[in-house]
């Protein structure tokens, strides 16, 4: 097992996708400047009013974007690897943790069905156009089952919820799956939306849309 700094956030993060973070509790400074000196990831795990989940994902510094005289930062990180949390160290000003990194199952890749990969690109491209996006095509089509998986899960407008139960599902084909199918829901409401604004000439947002 390994001993992971946490900083818990109303966030969900995964393995590839960046996040961007302004840095401003004292606590946190500590955290991050550690990992910064010592080359160390840190973990993100999804927290919502008193609860901490037990899935997150470990995240490395990638660029400091501004440092203010207050002591604050902007940063952006990088998604790492999934993990489990075992035990909570509280012996620090952050929540440290040992934690168990969980493996992606190259097997079930491997028994994965190329129209999978196929669908899952079609559904993403269809969402980059209605969410008025870009995307390198490219290399979205040189994207393993694995790496699909976590970058559909880990589109903006995807709920924390969703994401968080994505996060946690271990089989790759099943996550691409389960993933696919919440996008395919979310563009739906984004064609609505586009519809709405046709027929309204008004902008509308996606949170007035959502029940």
């Amino acid at each position: 097992m390994t001993r992971l700094p946490l900083f818990p956030l109303n966030a969900v993060l995964f393995p590839n996708t960046p996040l961007p973070l302004h840095i401003f509790e004292e606590r946190y400074r500590l955290l991050v400047a550690r990992c910064i000196a010592e080359k160390l990831p840190f973990g993100v795990v999804y927290h919502r009013g008193e609860k901490m989940e037990h899935i997150g994902c470990s995240a490395q510094v990638d660029r400091v974007l501004k440092r203010y005289d207050d002591g604050r930062l902007d940063i952006v990180t990088i998604g790492q690897r999934r993990f489990s949390i075992e035990a909570v160290d509280t012996s620090r000003p952050y929540l440290q943790a040992l934690v168990h990194f969980l493996s992606e199952s190259e097997e079930d890749e491997e028994s994965a069905d190329t129209g999978l990969a196929t669908a899952a690109i079609d559904a993403m491209l269809r969402y980059i156009y209605y969410a008025e996006k870009e995307i390198d095509r490219d290399a979205l089509r040189e994207l393993t089952v694995t790496e699909l998986s976590f970058l559909i899960a880990g589109i903006d407008e995807m709920g924390l919820e969703t994401k968080q139960h994505l996060l946690e599902v271990d089989n790759p084909v099943s996550r691409l799956e389960e993933s696919v199918e919440a996008l395919e829901q979310v563009t739906q409401q984004l064609v609505s939306l586009m519809s709405l604004r046709k027929a309204t000439g008004n902008d509308v947002d996606m949170g007035s849309m959502k029940n």
